[in-house]
């Protein structure tokens, strides 16, 4: 009897361990494959931007590219209270603007008409925020800073940035 439930816990073990096996060898061949549940993971988003025909128009009426950055906070409040002059000031580094709540940022230039699917990024555990810098020919006419909440952990985004003649437009989606 005991040598009888002996085997039965020894064929248990081993068929438990052939799946424990099997899902690590998965893992190996394909680093991507998440391991834990989505809370444990770091959030990530996948960021689309799509820009308008006329935007950034010049003296003579034509649309020109634009200059935006996608910036990436754990709090904002000094990018709200930021100007465009202070954010277009050459000499001064985002970071340094930013301080603290600066975590990174990308660097984009927009064509009239262009869209542009972006690899996805892996935010940090701190982020809290995304937030869109657009450098328009007159940022009196327009709307020229958005900023949209984007937890840094257990989320997956998909993030239009849409530029408009006179705005930019954030539409966050998540899976």
């Amino acid at each position: 009897m005991i040598r009888r439930l002996a085997v039965y816990l020894l064929l248990i073990l081993l068929v438990s361990g052939c799946s424990t096996s099997k899902k690590l060898g998965k893992v190996l061949m394909d680093p991507n494959i998440q391991v834990g549940s989505l809370a444990d993971q770091p959030s990530s988003v996948r960021i689309t931007l799509l820009a308008e025909p006329d935007i950034n128009k010049n003296e003579s009426d034509e649309a020109t590219p634009v200059n935006l950055q996608v910036v990436y906070l754990s709090e904002d409040s000094k990018l709200l209270a930021t100007d465009f002059d202070e954010l277009n000031d050459d000499e001064r580094k985002l970071s340094d603007l930013l301080g603290k709540n600066y975590i990174d940022h990308q660097d984009f230039t927009l064509t009239p008409g262009q869209f542009k699917p972006l690899e996805p990024v892996t935010l940090e555990p701190k982020n809290q925020y995304i937030g869109v810098v657009i450098y328009y020919a007159d940022e009196n006419e327009t709307q020229w800073k958005k900023i949209i909440k984007a937890k840094g952990m257990g989320h997956v985004y998909h993030l239009l940035i849409h530029v408009r003649a006179g705005e930019v437009e954030l539409q966050r989606e998540e899976d």
